[in-house]
């Protein structure tokens, strides 16, 4: 590449930032399966970038952080949450669409499964670029990183079960019997769970596995598993465990054991103990970056691959474990990223006061498109990625 194509560039977003498909002001809806502070965060990534590419000014910006369709002078952003109903997913896409939605920005699995299947078969379908999502090829998103439908990419966020198994026998080493709550009707639930009773047989731990189908199944579940002598309960990712995770602390609270979750941001939402992903703002940056060039014309959807968001970080509730009664281990303690008490987080690692101090924090173009490039570069589909993945498939299926 040319040492001189990064200035070009920018020239030009600098001075003309537009729909290259169509010189009206684009619309972006953004959509979520529910509201969590880690949506909020991620949202507010995408924001950030819009306002950096010159598609949002400020005070745009600061309107739009209330969630309200806004028609802003260089695009349109609308809004849609389907409260956690798996009945809302479909009518929400269709009133994104009827709103005339140019791109669909996806937050979850649920949420970006409909959308591709939505628009599918459209004669010319509106890109959908997703984030917040577990296990995209399981679920039937795509099939690998770069054999998807020619509309779709996004950014695969990656759970490691070990991680959190790790806090867990960190916690209790002579833990001898678990118990694991999932949906049976999302690839995360399912996937997590076997990956998480895979984990626990390989340490002998007995796993017991109880399935759910609603949020409303989560209290009996919960029980289930404290009556067969679950001495802690670890949960994997997906939109029921999300959304119903104060339900089964509550039956933690009430039998003196503890929860653990694969993600950092669930103490604050009651688990005892959450090791795992963290990294909220910076997955809203990633789609954001696709989006935004995307609007510039400068994005090939079908030839862009799949992202793997990674970071790890533990987070403890210290709430929570006095409840139940759980002394938490010190070397835990100790190198925690944020410890949360009375409704607060009372100490943070330098890494996470770092990450927060990021968010929000508007980088000029000029100072991060060097960044942004490298990052489309790296997800570009090649020839020999594609025929090496379908061959990988085809080995799989064979």
């Amino acid at each position: 590449m040319s040492r001189f194509l990064p200035a070009f560039l920018l020239l030009l977003l600098l001075a003309a930032p537009g729909f290259a498909q169509d010189e009206e002001a684009p619309t972006v809806a953004i959509l979520r399966f529910g509201s969590l502070a880690s949506r909020d965060i991620s949202e507010g990534g995408v924001l950030d970038i819009l306002e950096s590419y010159g598609y949002l000014s400020e005070e745009e910006n600061r309107v739009l952080e209330e969630r309200v369709d806004y028609a802003a002078d260089k695009v349109n952003i609308v809004w849609g949450d389907a409260s956690f109903e798996f009945s809302n997913i479909g009518a929400m896409i269709e009133r994104a669409l009827d709103a005339g939605a140019d791109v669909l920005i996806t937050f979850s699995t649920p949420v970006t499964l409909s959308a591709v299947n939505l628009t599918l078969d459209m004669e010319e379908p509106p890109p959908v670029l997703f984030s917040g999502v577990q296990y995209p090829y399981e679920a039937g998103i795509a099939s690998s990183a770069c054999i998807k439908p020619a509309h779709v990419t996004g950014t695969e966020i990656s759970t490691s079960y070990e991680y959190v198994f790790e806090a867990l026998l960190e916690q209790d080493p002579d833990m001898e019997r678990i118990g694991i709550i999932h949906s049976t009707t999302e690839a995360s639930g399912t996937q997590g769970a076997a990956e998480i009773a895979a984990v626990a047989a390989a340490q002998e731990i007995v796993a017991d596995t109880v399935g759910v189908v609603s949020v409303s199944d989560l209290r009996a579940a919960a029980n289930a598993l404290v009556n067969d002598g679950a001495q802690a309960i670890l949960l994997p990712v997906d939109s029921i465990t999300t959304q119903g995770l104060p339900i089964v602390v509550t039956v933690a609270n009430e039998n003196g054991i503890p929860v653990f979750y694969p993600s950092l941001g669930a103490v604050y939402y009651g688990a005892t103990i959450g090791a795992g992903y963290s990294r909220y703002y910076e997955t809203g940056l990633s789609v954001g970056v696709l989006l935004a060039n995307y609007l510039n014309g400068d994005l090939d959807v079908a030839t862009t691959a799949i992202n793997i968001a990674t970071g790890k970080g533990i987070g403890i509730n210290m709430d929570s474990a006095d409840e139940q009664g759980v002394a938490v281990a010190e070397s835990l303690m100790q190198r925690a990223d944020a410890v949360y008490r009375a409704g607060r987080t009372v100490s943070a690692s330098p890494a996470l006061r770092q990450a927060i101090a990021r968010r929000g924090v508007v980088i000029p173009l000029e100072d991060r498109l060097d960044a942004d490039l490298a990052l489309l570069e790296s997800l570009q589909c090649t020839d020999e990625m594609i025929a090496e993945q379908q061959a990988a498939l085809d080995a799989a299926s064979g």
